[in-house]
């Protein structure tokens, strides 16, 4: 449950922090847009839980800068609940998620083309990091204001290099239920890597060129989307001025529901996305 009282808490003990506005509230963390005596306009995130997964997020915010990722000023901690809550403070996006603009119907195809660059160029330097970001959904991309595209929220990337928070013989392996590929879903560890991101991104994409989620429209609940995630074969995208489908086919290729038949890595899916941009009519970005 959400504490009204948690922006006095956190002002009283980071007074450079002012104007604290709630943004979002779940199970493992609070997260307010704020202002900063130095800083300006920044996103303060308390993290509530301070088990491993936490530290995971901590680490991956702080070590590594990514493209199209905000930057991460400082982290800390703070008391709160009568404990020590680690805290992320970051740059603050000026803009709207996709999800927001995808309330609106379908989005344009300039738009399309430069979010599934970002989100390419982004898992390329993802990839080198061995890192999967395994949330990449409409919920966590910011479309700036400033026509930049922006990926947020590393609460459940998986580290590819380091043991496994998730139990093995868990049934299911965190996720968003409708964007995760079947093997991250299905926790089968072995065959989790750059994959399963860019089995998102194909997810996403498609969304963003029908205005609907292929596996969750017309679900009858999260389950049956895990069924139609690894059963349904989709219809191929049909694209205003993708001339030879070969954007239509690119993006059937990454939501496979078999990795082996994805792209093998995060650059072989950018390079061939850059490939066939000459071929869509009205598609510079």
């Amino acid at each position: 449950m959400f504490i009204p009282d948690i922006p006095s808490i956190i002002k009283n003990q980071l007074p450079d922090l002012y104007d604290l506005d709630p943004l979002a509230h779940g199970g493992q963390k609070s997260v307010f847009r704020a202002k900063h005596m130095v800083y300006q306009d920044v996103v303060f995130k308390l993290l509530l839980d301070s088990d491993e997964r936490t530290q995971r997020e901590i680490e991956v915010a702080t070590q590594y800068q990514f493209s199209n990722v905000p930057k991460v000023y400082e982290s800390g901690t703070i008391s709160f609940a009568g404990a020590q809550s680690s805290y992320l403070l970051e740059a603050y996006v000026q803009g709207e998620t996709l999800r927001t603009c995808l309330s609106r119907g379908k989005v344009p195809l300039s738009t399309n083309l430069n979010l599934i660059r970002t989100l390419l160029t982004i898992s390329t330097e993802t990839e080198k990091r061995q890192l999967v970001h395994r949330d990449i959904k409409p919920e966590n991309i910011i479309l700036g204001s400033d026509g930049n595209i922006w990926l947020i929220d590393f609460g459940i990337a998986r580290h590819l290099s380091k043991a496994s928070i998730t139990a093995t013989g868990a049934r299911f392996g965190p996720c968003t239920v409708g964007y995760a590929a079947p093997e991250q879903f299905r926790n089968m560890k072995s065959d989790i890597d750059i994959r399963a991101d860019l089995f998102s991104i194909g997810v996403v994409a498609y969304e963003s060129f029908t205005g609907q989620n292929p596996f969750k429209t017309g679900a009858r609940d999260d389950l049956d989307v895990l069924r139609r995630t690894e059963s349904l074969v989709l219809k191929p995208l049909n694209i205003q001025g993708d001339t030879s489908n070969e954007l239509s086919q690119f993006i059937s290729t990454l939501i496979d529901k078999y990795p082996s038949r994805r792209p093998r890595t995060a650059q072989q899916a950018l390079n061939w996305f850059i490939d066939l941009l000459p071929t869509i009519k009205n598609g510079n970005i």
